[in-house]
């Protein structure tokens, strides 16, 4: 979890003419703070004044702040843009005036269109959601039914009362670029916090938080993925429960299908092609294998200092050292670094993409870089759905 930003970096990162605007239609006043003297970065007429706050409003003015913040990304003015497209605007971030940084893009739609920004903070989630388990070979274009949600909320609720939660359940259905999601809120176990009311005395308080279990269903693909914190156990309960109450079909175990081919990445002799377009340069830097006869495990990664280290001349020296051959091997896990260009939000950039036969994170990229790597997967045999991509350029892994 990434530390919490401090209160005075929140207000510095915000330019002054949207924080006046924001204190004076949102925080109670009146003021003591020199809007017309004071320099950008001075914000400490700024903190006085939110201590003087009661506990409770000061609280709500941290959070308001904190989403402002969240959405100062590429990932947070893709899911803004997003949701303006549902919600019949499709021009909004062209509106934003030009010469704003991020923090005060997020905080002008903040001001100007609170509503979209507040349903975005879903879309936002989503991008954000990582450890997804993809399943294949689900019937594609399903005509969900109305009271899909409703029932699958009812059967989640049915499986989490079995452990003393999810009495009360609440799902979201929303459907963007081709996928149909649904967030599954249920209730969590009970815990206790201690806090300080408005009064400044300490208190004990019970809450019984929700957690979040996230489908997500490509419809033309026909494959479904799961994102949820919770054992594998309850995963391979979830999966055939969307099966069945969304989809209508009657899902296999899991362990008969993978969602992803790796096990050709271990041949040398395997290319990594790239569309020239994308304007990427990727290379398999982790890499790790089983014998199932000798239960030897093998895991290795590259030198990362050197360009001209590859996997396969690392694969190839622990084999020497083990003396077992490369075909006795099946892939459990790898690794595959991409290397993306600067776009219109964001700087150029790297991420490490790390694929088992069950699992990607792929969801955790903005969308757009999300569709370059499932587009390379798919090319390269990785992702079960075919593709057809001309024009590309072999490169070494």
């Amino acid at each position: 979890m990434p530390q919490p930003t401090p209160l005075s970096t929140l207000l510095r990162v915000i330019p002054n003419e949207l924080l006046k605007r924001w204190f004076h239609d949102h925080i109670p006043g009146p003021f003591d703070i020199p809007w017309e003297t004071l320099g950008e970065n001075e914000i400490e007429p700024m903190i006085v004044h939110l201590d003087e706050l009661p506990s409770s409003i000061r609280k709500d003015a941290e959070i308001d702040l904190r989403t402002i913040r969240s959405f100062a990304s590429e990932a947070g003015m893709r899911a803004i843009e997003d949701t303006a497209r549902m919600h019949g605007e499709p021009d909004l971030l062209s509106r934003i005036p030009d010469g704003l940084n991020l923090n005060g893009r997020a905080m002008w739609v903040r001001l100007h269109e609170w509503e979209i920004l507040h349903a975005a903070t879903t879309l936002l989630h989503l991008e954000e959601a990582t450890f997804w388990r993809k399943r294949n070979g689900v019937p594609a274009n399903v005509e969900i039914a109305g009271d899909a949600a409703e029932q699958l909320g009812n059967a989640v609720s049915n499986m989490l009362r079995e452990e003393g939660r999810g009495q009360h359940v609440t799902v979201e259905r929303l459907e963007n670029n081709g996928i149909v999601y649904f967030i599954v809120h249920p209730d969590d176990f009970v815990r206790s916090d201690n806090m300080h009311d408005d009064q400044g005395r300490l208190a004990t308080v019970s809450i019984r938080p929700t957690l979040d279990i996230i489908f997500a269903y490509e419809r033309h693909a026909g494959s479904f993925e799961l994102c949820a914190n919770l054992p594998k156990a309850h995963k391979e309960r979830l999966e055939p429960m969307f099966s069945r109450t969304v989809l209508g079909w009657q899902l296999p175990p899991y362990e008969d299908e993978s969602g992803y081919y790796i096990d050709h990445l271990k041949d040398p002799n395997t290319p990594l092609p790239t569309d020239p377009a994308d304007e990427i340069r990727v290379r398999i830097e982790e890499i790790k294998m089983f014998n199932p006869s000798t239960r030897r495990r093998i895991s290795t990664d590259i030198n990362k200092h050197d360009e001209t280290d590859t996997i396969h001349r690392a694969i190839s020296e622990e084999l020497r050292s083990s003396h077992d051959v490369l075909a006795n091997f099946s892939v459990n896990s790898v690794g595959i670094r991409f290397v993306f260009p600067a776009t219109r939000y964001a700087r150029a950039g790297a991420r490490i993409i790390r694929i088992t036969p069950g699992s990607c994170n792929l969801r955790s990229l903005t969308p757009d870089r999300a569709e370059i790597v499932q587009k390379h997967l798919r090319m390269w045999g990785v992702d079960h759905a075919p593709t057809d991509e001309p024009n590309l350029v072999s490169v070494g892994a």
